[in-house]
């Protein structure tokens, strides 16, 4: 009898919550104020706040600054990527702070000791 009642309990919650969910979703749109000056005496205002000095600047006024433009050809470049390889000076740019060392080239075997060889004659025959 009390799992008939707690059954019956839990329906009815369930559809409870259902219908609260099941609302219809309504946004209110804003609505535009009327207004008390006319367009003409808006731009009237900005021209006399242009003229007088009075027209706030804000740091949008400051981002129109032509973009930056560089003075180095691309030989020039190149030429300072390669010196910069060749010094170590990139290296030491791409090294993590983080002890991780990022290395720009593979080694070869030979580089790392391991003469032409890459594993012993007994494993390459198989046994």
């Amino acid at each position: 009898m009390n799992t008939t009642r707690l059954f019956t309990a839990l329906a009815l919650t369930l559809a409870a919550a259902g219908s609260a969910m099941a609302q219809e979703a309504t946004y209110d749109y804003p609505q535009t104020a009327p207004s008390a000056v006319s367009r003409a005496a808006v731009k009237a205002d900005l021209q006399q706040a242009r003229a007088d000095g009075s027209l706030m600047v804000t740091e949008l006024d400051y981002q129109k600054a032509a973009p930056l433009r560089s003075t180095l050809t691309r030989e020039a470049v190149k030429a300072q990527t390669l010196a910069a390889i060749a010094s170590g000076e990139l290296q030491a740019l791409n090294h993590d702070s983080n002890g991780v060392e990022v290395r720009t080239a593979r080694p070869t075997n030979k580089a790392m000791g391991m003469g032409t060889a890459t594993a012993p004659a007994a494993m390459r025959h198989g046994g």
